[in-house]
């Protein structure tokens, strides 16, 4: 039979065996405290019992006992699997019914066995049910009410066909009595109360449904919030907090391909190569992903989205996937920040690291890029390359930022932009770019 869930790969997965492995620990406690509860009526059975007639009742306590023993021992083998637990409860359900209205052999002169179905005892499978829900299972559930109802109907029968019990089916002109004229009938100790026990089990059968949806219900808000915690986390990698807030509660699908306006930012470490061959792999690696950490952590600050990082580059976009009024002065006062905050807490003190920056602001392509076995959502087009372009510029000419005019103009039209973001900023005259026939002015600052 099929574990609990679906396969090991994958969320629901590792959902299930986190059900299975909690339905195992459910069991355990349930066998403790049911061997505790079943211990303590045993004593006071023979307490408070005259033998040889305590004798029945202790053998049928010890027979719950040793079934919910085994149960426990089996929860820690194979309790991922269904069908266990389904025998056991199976066992549990006979026996109690069974417990309930079977005659006491050691008692010479028995009641008559119509009374033990009136004594309440019908509300011990509750217990029963209750404890399937340790399960996390609705299958088990439905299974145990069932088992519950199917076992006490058939004790129900088995004593209404005792030849000293009376049913309404024994009585003449039943039908025809009125409800004043039923008392003495169901008084007598003989008679078995058919009605009564059916709305007993439709009752138990209506509240077996109801926690077997309450279960399934439970089982599937875990794996809707666990995919969405995953999703969240997906998004978590390339956007700012508060954007993942705004994505995680958007109606509109982020894989959409469209158009808009949004500025690109390139960050690359300077001298990279010669670098890496003085410092050796483990050092080199070190300083790569502190440098990557504090370029990510002003790029979320200033409300970017991280595209990807391209071995010792990073490029990061804002106003994708939202366009807002701010986002080219965002970029830029992100430029400064990652420039003051490698001069700062510098990965190399003695040899600081240097970033190379290029900013460009204009029309991109955003959607989801690459193929069935692999995606990741990301930005194409010219602006795209312009800022590449730009970042590659500045070793050219020895600066440290390199703004197009068209991301300049955007963010002063900006009336919120701090007034100061443009500080020690130079404009200088249109500069040809690798790969473009028309040259774009520019704003430089100088390398720190």
């Amino acid at each position: 039979m099929r574990p609990w869930g679906s396969g090991p790969g994958g969320i629901a997965g590792r959902i299930a065996a986190s059900f299975a492995r909690e339905a195992r620990s459910g069991i355990r406690h349930a066998t403790i405290a049911r061997s505790v509860t079943l211990i303590s009526f045993i004593g006071w059975v023979a307490m408070f019992q005259s033998f040889p007639r305590a004798w029945f009742y202790i053998g049928l306590l010890g027979l719950l006992l040793v079934l919910g023993l085994a149960q426990g021992y089996v929860a820690r083998r194979v309790a991922p699997y269904i069908w266990p637990s389904a025998l056991f409860i199976l066992a549990d359900s006979c026996v109690l019914a069974f417990a309930l209205t079977a005659p006491n052999p050691f008692v010479a002169i028995p009641a008559p066995s119509p009374i033990g179905l009136r004594s309440g005892n019908f509300a011990l499978f509750y217990v029963l049910l209750a404890g399937s829900l340790l399960t996390y299972s609705p299958r088990l559930v439905l299974w145990c009410g069932a088992t519950a109802a199917t076992a006490w109907g058939a004790a129900v029968a088995w004593v209404a066909w005792l030849p000293d019990s009376r049913t309404q089916f024994d009585i003449i002109g039943w039908g025809a009595l009125e409800p004043g004229q039923h008392v003495p009938y169901r008084m007598d100790p003989h008679f078995v109360t058919l009605p009564q026990h059916a709305k007993e089990i439709l009752i138990f059968a209506a509240v077996t449904i109801i926690l077997a949806t309450v279960v399934q219900r439970v089982r599937l808000l875990a794996f809707r919030e666990a995919e969405f915690e995953r999703e969240r986390a997906n998004l978590a990698r390339h956007f700012s907090p508060n954007m993942v807030d705004i994505l995680a509660h958007s109606d509109e699908p982020l894989d959409a391909v469209r158009k808009q306006h949004a500025a690109v930012l390139f960050a690359d470490i300077v001298g990279f190569s010669l670098l890496a061959e003085r410092l050796g792999p483990e050092r080199t690696m070190d300083i790569l992903r502190r440098t990557h950490s504090v370029m990510s952590d002003e790029v979320f600050a200033h409300d970017g989205t991280l595209d990807k990082f391209i071995g010792d580059a990073v490029m990061a976009t804002f106003g994708v996937p939202l366009t807002g009024a701010g986002d080219a002065a965002n970029a830029v006062a992100c430029a400064r920040s990652i420039q003051a905050a490698l001069a700062r807490d510098n990965p190399q003190p003695a040899d600081p690291v240097q970033v190379g920056i290029g900013v460009h602001y204009g029309e991109v392509v955003m959607g989801n890029l690459g193929g069935a076995g692999r995606m990741e959502y990301g930005v194409i087009g010219d602006t795209v390359n312009v800022a590449s372009r730009l970042e590659a510029l500045t070793r050219e000419i020895g600066a440290g930022i390199v703004l197009s005019d068209d991301l300049v103009r955007a963010a002063l039209d900006n009336p919120d932009a701090d007034p100061s973001l443009l500080n020690g900023f130079e404009k200088i005259p249109a500069q040809p770019l690798h790969g473009r026939h028309e040259p774009i002015d520019i704003w430089v600052l100088k390398m720190p």
